[in-house]
C-alpha cells in the first residue's frame, strides 16, 4: 500500500509499504481522510515526539492521527464494529491508504453519524482537544476569555464556546496571522490581536476593564479570567512565549491560565506574578471519550462547522506539499490528506 513514510525532518516521502495485517482483536481501516496535527508539524521540522507520533515501518514510521475511513476488515474477536462501518479512530498512521487498528470498545473507535463527512469526522481529534482544554478552564458567563494561537486547537475552543452558548463577556485571540485571526473573528471572536503588530498587553487593556492588584494597589491588572495557551513554545517565533505573557496579564486571585500547546524547547519563564497573583496554571491533553461524543454531536447537528477550517486537501501522492503548506500560517489552517 502506499503511505507517507517520515525519515527525518522536513523529509516525508510517498512510498510504497508492506500491506499491513491484522489481529483478532483489530480491524482494517480504509483511510479517507487525515489531518496535519500541529504535533506532526513538531516532528516534521524537528524530529521531536517521534515515538509517540508514528506507526513504525521497515525504514521509517508513518504519521497521522487525526483520521476517518471505512471498516474494511474486523478480526474474529471484534463485535462492536462490523465490516463497511463509518469510523474515527484514535491512533497513529494514519497517513496511509490502510490503517490497522486494536479495538478498544467505547474508548478508541467511534461511528461517524451519516449527517458528517470523512473531512469533517478527520477534524474530530482536535475539536475534542478543544473541547476538554475548554472545559479545563471551567468558563463562566460574565468572564473575559483570551486564546493564544488561532490554529486548529484555538479556533476550536472559540466554536466550542459559541455551540455550548457559554456566554463569557468577551472572547480574544492572539495569533501572528492575519489570515487565521479572520477566520477567529469569522467563527466568534470578539477581538482578535496580531502579536507581530501590537503589543498584546496594551491591547488586551484597550478591549476589557482593569482592577487594582490587592496587594499593590497603585498597579493596575487586566480583567482577564481565563487563559488558554494553544501556542506552546514554537523556535519558529522566538520572542513570543504564550505563558510568560498570561502570567502577567492574567487577573489575581481568580485567573485560570491553560496550558495545551507543546514546548520545542526548554524556556525561562518568570513565575514570579503565579506567586503574587495567586493564580492557577491547569495543564491539558487529549480528551476523554465523554469529549469526543459531545463533539461528534456537534459536528452532526451542525452547531459546529469545520469546513471553515480545512484550508486544504491534499492526495497521498502531495504529502510532503501538504506538511510545507500546513508550517505556512498565512496560508493555512488545518490540511487534510486524502489516500
Amino acid at each position: 500500500m502506499k503511505a507517507a513514510v517520515y525519515h527525518g525532518p522536513r523529509d516525508i516521502r510517498t512510498e510504497e509499504v508492506e500491506d499491513p495485517d491484522i489481529q483478532d482483536d483489530q480491524i482494517l481501516i480504509k483511510v479517507k481522510a487525515c489531518g496535519i496535527c500541529g504535533s506532526d508539524l513538531h516532528l516534521y521540522k524537528l524530529d521531536l515526539f517521534k515515538e509517540g507520533l508514528v506507526r513504525p515501518v521497515e525504514k521509517g514510521g508513518i504519521p497521522g492521527h487525526e483520521f476517518s475511513g471505512v471498516v474494511e476488515e474486523v478480526g474474529s474477536k471484534v463485535t462492536s464494529i462490523k465490516e463497511g462501518d463509518r469510523v474515527v479512530a484514535i491512533t497513529f498512521g494514519g497517513m496511509a491508504e490502510y490503517v490497522p487498528v486494536t479495538v478498544r470498545p467505547g474508548f478508541n473507535v467511534f461511528q461517524i453519524p451519516s449527517e458528517v463527512t470523512y473531512e469533517e469526522a478527520a477534524t474530530l481529534e482536535p475539536l475534542s482537544n478543544s473541547y476538554h482544554a475548554l472545559m479545563r478552564g471551567n468558563p463562566a458567563e460574565d468572564e473575559n476569555t483570551v486564546i493564544f494561537g488561532a490554529g486548529t486547537i484555538g479556533l476550536g475552543i472559540i466554536q466550542c464556546l459559541k455551540a455550548f452558548e457559554i456566554d463569557t463577556k468577551k472572547n480574544i485571540v492572539i495569533d501572528f496571522s492575519d489570515y487565521r485571526l479572520n477566520t477567529a473573528k469569522q467563527l466568534g471572536a470578539d477581538e482578535v490581536i496580531n502579536i507581530g503588530k501590537n503589543d498584546p498587553y496594551e491591547e488586551i487593556v484597550r478591549y476589557v476593564d482593569s482592577s487594582p492588584l490587592s496587594l499593590n494597589p497603585e498597579f493596575n491588572v487586566p480583567d482577564v479570567d481565563i487563559i488558554y495557551d494553544c501556542a506552546g513554545y514554537m523556535k519558529d517565533f522566538k520572542d513570543s512565549i504564550a505563558i510568560q505573557q498570561a502570567l502577567r496579564m492574567i487577573r489575581p486571585t481568580t485567573g485560570r491560565i491553560v496550558v495545551h500547546g507543546l514546548f520545542e524547547d526548554n524556556i525561562p519563564i518568570d513565575f514570579l506574578p503565579l506567586v503574587w497573583k495567586q493564580i492557577a496554571i491547569l495543564g491539558s491533553y487529549g480528551f476523554t471519550p465523554e469529549d469526543v461524543q459531545k463533539c461528534l454531536e456537534l459536528l452532526r447537528t451542525k452547531k459546529v462547522d469545520q469546513s471553515k477550517i480545512i484550508s486544504h486537501e491534499f492526495s497521498l501522492d502531495r504529502a510532503k506539499e501538504a506538511f510545507e503548506i500546513q508550517c505556512n500560517i498565512e496560508e493555512s489552517i488545518k490540511v487534510l490528506i486524502k489516500p
